[in-house]
C-alpha cells in the first residue's frame, strides 16, 4: 500500500523511480562478470543495443517489413524544401494524416501529426535533425508487448495496455479546462492539445479522446493485461524477432483494431525499443511500488543474464564514458525538440 504522503510512483521523476533499477542492474553485471557497457550486446544487430544513440529507422530495416507501418527516413542533412517534397509525396502515397517523429525518439517526444499538405508547410521549418515519416495508424488499441530470448527459448515476459486520456463533458466547461483538471495532466499535454479544438464545450457526458500517443509521459495509463497473451499473439511476435538473431530483448509498442484482433495476432508495429526498454506493464496503478520493482528487476535480470551469454560476440561499442554523454546529448536534444514543438 502506497503511504498517503507519497506521490503514486509512476508520477515520480523517472530519474528517481529508475536509481534503484541502475544500481541493481550494475550489480547484476558485477554478478555476471561483464562490463556495463557489455549490456548492449543482448541485442547485438542494433547500434549499441538500441539503448537511445541510434537511429530508430536503421533498428526497424533489421526486421521484416511486413507488420510495420510504412516509414521512410528524413536524414539531418536534407533541407526543408527536400522534405517539404519527401512528405507530399509520402502522403500522396499513404494519405493525410501522417505521422512525423525524431529519429532518436523516446516516450512520445517531439511528435507531430501533419493533417494537410498547408500544416506540412507550416510545420517542415520546425523539424531539425533526423526524422522519421510514419502512416498514421487509425486502429484504435495500443499495447506494449515484452519480448525475450535466453539460450535459444524466446518468451513474452509482459504486456501492457495504454489507456488515452480522455475527458467527460458537463456542457460547461472547455475542453481546455476540462484536460487541464484532469489527475494525469502535464505540461506535456500541450503536445496533442494543439490538435483539438480546446475552447469548444462539450455537450454533458460527451467523451473526448485528448491524445493518439501512446506514451506514460504524454499521460497514458498503462494497465498489466499479461493475461492476453495466447499462442496466435505469440506466434505473431516470434515471427517478427526471431529471424533477427541479434534481437533478444525489447519492446514492441502495436497497434490493433480490438483486444480480439491483438489475441488472434493480428496488429501493426508502430516500433521496437531495445536495451533501454522499460517493462511498462508494471506501470499499472493497481501495483504497489514494491511490485513494480519486482518486475523492474526481473526484466534487469534478464538483460544482464542475456549480455553475457553474448559477451564474446564482436561489437563495436563505444567506451561507457562516451555512450552516457551519447544518451545525455540525445535526451537534452529530444527536450528541446519536444519544448519548441510543445510551444509552436
Amino acid at each position: 500500500m502506497q503511504h498517503r504522503w507519497l506521490k503514486p510512483y509512476e508520477f515520480w521523476n523517472p530519474r528517481l523511480f529508475e536509481a534503484p533499477f541502475y544500481v541493481y542492474l550494475a550489480w547484476q553485471c558485477l554478478r555476471k562478470g561483464i562490463a556495463v557497457r557489455d549490456l548492449a550486446k543482448a541485442n547485438f544487430s542494433l547500434d549499441h543495443g538500441e539503448i537511445g544513440i541510434g537511429s530508430k529507422f536503421h533498428t526497424q530495416q533489421q526486421f521484416s517489413q511486413a507488420l510495420f507501418l510504412p516509414t521512410v527516413l528524413l536524414s539531418s542533412d536534407s533541407s526543408a524544401l527536400q522534405r517539404l517534397h519527401n512528405i507530399t509525396a509520402f502522403a500522396e502515397q499513404f494519405a493525410y494524416p501522417i505521422i512525423l517523429k525524431p529519429d532518436l525518439g523516446m516516450v512520445g517526444k517531439g511528435i507531430l501529426k501533419i493533417s494537410s499538405y498547408a500544416e506540412a508547410q507550416l510545420r517542415v521549418a520546425d523539424i531539425q535533425g533526423a526524422y522519421l515519416l510514419q502512416q498514421y495508424c487509425p486502429l484504435p488499441e495500443e499495447y506494449g508487448v515484452f519480448y525475450v530470448r535466453q539460450q535459444g527459448r524466446p518468451r513474452i515476459t509482459g504486456i501492457n495496455r495504454k489507456h488515452f486520456p480522455f475527458v467527460i463533458g458537463n456542457g460547461r466547461d472547455s475542453l481546455l479546462t476540462l484536460a487541464q483538471n484532469h489527475y494525469r495532466y502535464t505540461e506535456h499535454w500541450t503536445s496533442f492539445l494543439q490538435y483539438l479544438e480546446t475552447s469548444q464545450i462539450p455537450s454533458n457526458n460527451e467523451k473526448v479522446q485528448l491524445s493518439f500517443i501512446g506514451s506514460h509521459t504524454m499521460g497514458c495509463m498503462f494497465t498489466d493485461d499479461s493475461q492476453l497473451l495466447t499462442e496466435n499473439l505469440e506466434r505473431a511476435i516470434f515471427g517478427v524477432c526471431e529471424p533477427q538473431q541479434g534481437f533478444n530483448f525489447g519492446r514492441l509498442d502495436v497497434r490493433a483494431a480490438s483486444e480480439g484482433a491483438l489475441l488472434r495476432g493480428e496488429f501493426k508495429v508502430i516500433e521496437i525499443n531495445g536495451v533501454s526498454s522499460l517493462p511498462t506493464h508494471m506501470f499499472d496503478p493497481s501495483k504497489s511500488i514494491w511490485q513494480a520493482y519486482k518486475i523492474f528487476f526481473e526484466h534487469g535480470r534478464y538483460l544482464a543474464s542475456i549480455a553475457r551469454e553474448y559477451r564474446n560476440v564482436p561489437m563495436h561499442l563505444l567506451p561507457l564514458r562516451q555512450v552516457l554523454l551519447k544518451v545525455r546529448e540525445s535526451q537534452a536534444e529530444l527536450d528541446r525538440i519536444h519544448n519548441q514543438l510543445r510551444q509552436g
